[in-house]
């Protein structure tokens, strides 16, 4: 019986290792069928050729596909799509300060503050501000102060720039003032007589200088702009004592610098602060000891009635400054499943723009186009272009070298020169092409592969099936019902399970109720067949 039970088991075992070898064999044989349809069909193909516009909304319908991006300085340029046509702008600017004019005065908007130079310094006796501007008046007595030969008052005003002055130039500048002055003929002048007999001499003589300065807050760097310094202002023979009479000179404009040495001063100031900068009105007295005694100097009224100061700024455009139009194409590979190759690319597209380009100040600014990040190595030089849309390229351009599965577009405006613009530029662009002819790779007869997949599942649920019906079989199925139930006790009570006691009839009483069952069998056909002969005679009597 052991013998029996190891030999059912090595068949189980057998036949459930069977799936297991099987299935690697199926799956390869399934993968080698693929392998080698592909290899057929590399050999066995069919040629689809076509060309195709491969740049969408290429006539800027709308903004739809296309993105914008720059480098450099973004405030130089701008993007947009617009009317049909893309736009790239460069934005040039001209702006005009002309804050300070006319008379000075402290409204809200001009606060001009009286100072001195320096802590040293003295100032004048009175000073102030009216309808008609600064005014200042002075006496020197030199029996009272001597170090009051030299006073100098300062008004100073605070500006501050609407933008920052480091991306724009100083182009043109307007610097005007005018002043007056009264003051008694016990001046020294150059055209008096000096005498006395304790002794009379000059070198400068008495005079009052009147100015306009501008500096940083900070008084680092300090430049005079316009002076005007007296010399006959109190001209007249006089003593040196006492007042002889008034002289005056009358309105006069202070002498500025040349333009471009105005420009210059503004530009290195505001150089340390881009949006402030200080200007200053003053007056300097000067009163030279003329003798060897005791003397008056009499100033009775110096005046500055106005001041104007005004100058244009052009903005810098600066260097490598780049403006971008991109769209991101279908891929290659997105057209077919089978191969592609490409023939040809052909870019090409329609450019204008709406001004002459200042070749003289930006001779080396294009226009480029790049594919993938890779430029074409032609460009398109800005000072070509006219006010007419011309083609970029007579037949387009050949890019198929610089196409890998991606098609990334992406027009350029390249700024390669530092320039000055008072006013923007618009360079338009149309109908953008990339006509792409290529090459699918197709089986020649196609083949739709077979999936012999169901077929290993299949194999593999009936092994399944047939184990499991083999091996229910041979552990319960082929024993009778009773030894099955037998057997199902035993196994309960090896276990130590309770189990319900199995009644068993002795061999005697099976035999004797068998015997019993095949007596009535025997009886009842007797029976039967003495009913038909009865039946039969009956119907032959009558």
């Amino acid at each position: 019986m052991k013998i029996i039970q190891s030999k059912l088991r090595k068949c189980f075992l057998f036949f459930l290792i069977i799936p297991f070898l099987i299935q690697p064999f199926m799956i390869s044989l399934n993968n080698n069928f693929y392998v080698s349809e592909d290899y057929n069909t590399l050999h066995l193909s069919e040629e689809i050729k076509d060309t195709k516009q491969w740049i969408n909304n290429s006539n800027f319908d709308s903004q739809d596909l296309w993105t914008a991006t720059e480098t450099g300085d973004s405030s130089d340029v701008a993007s947009n799509i617009l009317d049909g046509e893309a736009k790239f702008i460069v934005l040039g600017e001209k702006r005009i300060f002309n804050n300070i004019s006319g008379t000075p005065s402290n409204s809200s908007s001009q606060k001009w503050i009286a100072m001195k130079e320096s802590e040293l310094s003295v100032l004048p006796d009175n000073t102030g501000l009216d309808e008609y501007g600064f005014w200042a008046d002075n006496e020197y007595s030199e029996s009272v102060d001597q170090s009051r030969n030299n006073p100098i008052i300062h008004w100073k005003r605070n500006v501050t720039m609407p933008v920052d002055m480091s991306d724009y130039v100083i182009t043109a500048t307007d610097l005007s003032a005018i002043f007056n002055a009264t003051a008694d003929i016990n001046l020294e002048t150059p055209s008096d007589t000096l005498s006395d007999p304790g002794g009379a001499y000059a070198a400068e003589y008495d005079h009052a200088r009147f100015f306009i300065s501008v500096s940083d807050l900070e008084q680092i760097e300090n430049y005079e702009l316009a002076y005007n310094q007296t010399v006959d202002l109190g001209i007249g023979n006089w003593g040196r004592t006492g007042r002889g009479g008034q002289n005056n000179v009358t309105d006069t404009e202070m002498t500025p610098l040349e333009d471009d040495d105005l420009a210059f001063f503004l530009s290195r100031v505001l150089s340390r602060d881009n949006r402030n900068f200080t200007l200053t009105l003053g007056i300097d007295i000067y009163c030279e000891d003329n003798y060897g005694g005791l003397e008056i100097d009499t100033w009775y009224s110096l005046r500055i009635k106005s001041c104007n100061l005004s100058f244009s700024y052009d903005k810098i455009i600066n260097q490598f400054t780049k403006v971008f139009l991109n769209q991101a194409c279908e891929k290659i590979s997105d057209i077919s499943e089978y191969p592609v190759e490409v023939n040809s690319a052909i870019l090409n597209f329609y450019y204008k723009i709406d001004q002459e380009w200042p070749s003289n100040s930006s001779p080396n600014s294009k226009l480029g186009v790049l594919i993938n990040n890779n430029k074409i190595p032609e460009e398109i030089s800005l000072d070509s272009a006219t006010t007419s849309y011309q083609e970029a390229k007579v037949g387009g351009f050949e890019v198929s070298n610089l196409i890998t599965d991606d098609v990334n577009v992406s027009l350029e405006l390249n700024l390669a020169d530092e320039f000055i613009l008072a006013n923007n530029i618009t360079i338009s662009i149309d109908n953008v092409s990339l006509i792409v002819s290529y090459t699918i790779f197709e089986p020649n007869p196609r083949i739709d592969r077979i999936d012999y997949s169901w077929l290993i599942y299949t194999l593999a649920i009936g092994v399944a099936v047939l184990i499991t019906t083999f091996t229910l079989y041979q552990t319960y199925f082929k024993y009778p019902p009773l030894v099955r139930k037998v057997r199902k006790l035993r196994k309960k009570v090896r276990k130590g399970k309770k189990a319900k006691p199995l009644s068993l009839r002795k061999r005697q009483e099976l035999i004797t109720d068998n015997y019993m069952e095949h007596i009535k069998k025997a009886k009842l056909e007797f029976l039967e067949r003495k009913d038909m002969k009865q039946n039969s005679v009956k119907e032959k009597g009558g």
